[in-house]
This record gives structure tokens, C-alpha cells and sequence, in this order.
């Protein structure tokens, strides 16, 4: 979803894109899933999306890249292996995108050596926390930007024709909690859980989780009697403002031992596409704080925040602002108001200027 949007926001500023990505997809499909309307060439490089696909697109892609250099100026990437051997190898100017530390010894080495190449055109990276990780690793390329990520504002002002409480079976007077996002390890739907069997009057609706992680968290809620605690699973990203939309309360329940795939610990570094979404949904947000959340919610201004791992205070903060209209709306516009800095579109021109690239 993230290099969908960032295709779509440099499309519409005028840059011609291609989008690389492993496997064999419908074209209409992606776009239709991602709710992408802006057209852009997407590449599909068949037979890379298997095992070891952060080495076998890479090289592929590469490969790729290689015979098509004279047609672009530049390559923007998340893929390491892409960016070693596009700068190293190959000559292309590249600017990798970092969202997460070096996962291994050689990753570590092969990020440090492209970082000293002269075709790196710099690094962007999601948050300042994860500039400090490379930091101390002593990886410090000549330019560097950190630049969060976004959200598409315009997918929360258009009518959304997804009835999400009758769908559910929720009725309109019912307040609803709603935490979208991942359920990978420490994202603290157990906190959330906990919420739904202390406030039997509210609804708490989790969007999102593939069925190898939801599965325990539905098991326990079930032996646990909570009636008013429902797991969608994956929706279509088109859909996900509509969950948005019919919630009051938005909730970021992380604990301090978040992880995102993998298992890698991340609660210094991530920068939560949900936090944004949020945001521009106009709804309260309760989230705990976790160091990288931080660096865009405001506690008391933009949102209600709470330490990790704390049920009480997690619960206490839900509790205050279904009974208190006046905070919902006033730190609710704030944040309205704060994510307008976050668009996609704000993030590509936020890295084109910090690695000073021309956009003509």
C-alpha cells in the first residue's frame, strides 16, 4: 500500500513513474484494492515473490532497472539488495527508503557500502528514530531526510458506500472502539480485549490481521465471553476509511515489545500508516506511548496517550472520552488539522527537497 500511494502522489506531481513489483497480479485489480486512481506503469517481474524475495526481486529488479537506465533519472526503493547493486554495480542514481534497521550483519555491511557510493543520491528514512538507529551504526550517507509516512486525504472526504454497522450487526446508538491495523506480536489487542470486557455498552472492533495471527485473539474472546469484541481480518484498503468513518474512538494499543513482521522490535523506529489514517478520519485517538508514535502525537493536543502495558489507564482514557464530547471534538480537529503536513504528496516532495532532486 505505501509504494502504491507514493507512486500516486509522485505521478500527480508530474514525475513519470514506473512501479517494479515480484509476482503476477492484475493490473485493475491493484489498483482497484489500493483505491489508486491515479495511473502509473507497474512492472511485474514473475517468480519473485517466493522465498527470499527481498534478494531475488532485488536482483531481478535490478537487472531490470539496468535495461531500462537510460529512460529514468532516478530509482526510488525500499529493496536493499536493489540499492547495492544499482549503486554499486550498475551506476544508477538511487535513493533507498529506509523503514527498518539493517536485519542482519550483512545487511549492515552492504547498507554501509552503498552509503558511501557516489550513485546513492541519499537516504530517507519513516522516522528520527530510525535516523538514530543508522546513525549509531555508523551509517551516515552525505544526504539524508527523514520524512514520515502519509495518508490520502481525499479518501476520507469521498461518500463511502460500505455500511459498516449493518454489516456488523451494530447498532447506531453503540459507541465504537476500533483498532485497524496489523496483530502481529505486542500490538496489544490483549489491552484491547481487556477494554471490550470492561465496557460491555461499547463495541470494539479490530480491522485487519491475517488468520494465522487473529485466530488465538478470536479463540480467547470467545472462551471469554465478549460479545461486543469482533475481528473483521483484511478488508480492502479502499474500505478502510469506511471502518474509520463509523467508529468514535480510534485506538493505538501497542505495547512496548511492539513488533512488526518478522518479530523485529519497533516501537523506536516504526512510523504507523494507522497514526495518519486516524488522524484524518476525525475521530479521538487513545494511543500509547511508544517513541516513534510520539513524534506525531501530541498528548493532551492531537490525542489522548497512555503509557504501555498499563490496562487501567488504557481503559480509564476510552472511558473519559465517551463521557467527555468536548475533548473528542477538540483534540479530534487538531488532529485534522496537524495531518494535513502528512500527505503522500507532502512526503515525496519533503524527500525530492531534502535530497535536493529536481522534479523536472
Amino acid at each position: 500500500m505505501h509504494m502504491m500511494k507514493m507512486c500516486q502522489a509522485m505521478t500527480r506531481l508530474g514525475i513519470s513513474v514506473e512501479c517494479v513489483l515480484p509476482g503476477r497480479f492484475s493490473e485493475k485489480k491493484l489498483f482497484d484494492y489500493y483505491g489508486v486512481s491515479e495511473t502509473f506503469r507497474v512492472t511485474a517481474i514473475p517468480f519473485t515473490d517466493g522465498p527470499g524475495r527481498q534478494f531475488v526481486h532485488g536482483i531481478a529488479a535490478s537487472l531490470h532497472a539496468l535495461r531500462r537506465k537510460v529512460s529514468y533519472d532516478f530509482a526510488l526503493t525500499r529493496n536493499l539488495v536493489f540499492t547495492w547493486v544499482c549503486t554499486g554495480v550498475f551506476g544508477i542514481p538511487t535513493v533507498y527508503d529506509a523503514h527498518h534497521p539493517p536485519v542482519n550483519l550483512l545487511a549492515e555491511e552492504m547498507t554501509k557500502a552503498f552509503s558511501r557510493s557516489g550513485n546513492l543520491l541519499g537516504m530517507s528514512f519513516n522516522s528520527e528514530g530510525l535516523r538514530g538507529i543508522y546513525s549509531r551504526l555508523g551509517i551516515a550517507p552525505r544526504n539524508s531526510v527523514v520524512a514520515h509516512n502519509g495518508v490520502e486525504l481525499e479518501m476520507f472526504k469521498k461518500p463511502r458506500n460500505v455500511p459498516v454497522r449493518e454489516r456488523l450487526g451494530i447498532a447506531q446508538e453503540k459507541k465504537i472502539v476500533c483498532y485497524c491495523g496489523n496483530t502481529y506480536e505486542g500490538r496489544g489487542i490483549e489491552l484491547l480485549a481487556d477494554a471490550a470486557e470492561r465496557l460491555p455498552d461499547a463495541e470494539f472492533l479490530v480491522v485487519g490481521g491475517t488468520e494465522r495471527y487473529i485466530r488465538p485473539h478470536r479463540e480467547s474472546a470467545r472462551l471469554r465471553g465478549l460479545d461486543n469484541f469482533t475481528i473483521t481480518g483484511l478488508v480492502p484498503q479502499s474500505e478502510v476509511s469506511s471502518y474509520l468513518l463509523a467508529s468514535d474512538i480510534l485506538v493505538l494499543p501497542y505495547s512496548s515489545a511492539m513488533t512488526i513482521r518478522g518479530g523485529t522490535r519497533a516501537g523506536e523506529f516504526t512510523s504507523p500508516l494507522k497514526v495518519f489514517e486516524y488522524m484524518a478520519a476525525g475521530k479521538p485517538i487513545v494511543a500509547t506511548e511508544i517513541p516513534s508514535v510520539l513524534e506525531i502525537l501530541e498528548p493532551g493536543r492531537n490525542s489522548v496517550t497512555v503509557p504501555p502495558d498499563d490496562p487501567r489507564e488504557f481503559f480509564d482514557a476510552i472511558s473519559s472520552l465517551i463521557n467527555d464530547p468536548d475533548l473528542c471534538t477538540r483534540i479530534s480537529q487538531n488532529a485534522l488539522s496537524d495531518v494535513r503536513e502528512y500527505t503522500w504528496k507532502k512526503r515525496v516532495e519533503k524527500i525530492m527537497a531534502g535530497l535536493r532532486i529536481a522534479s523536472g
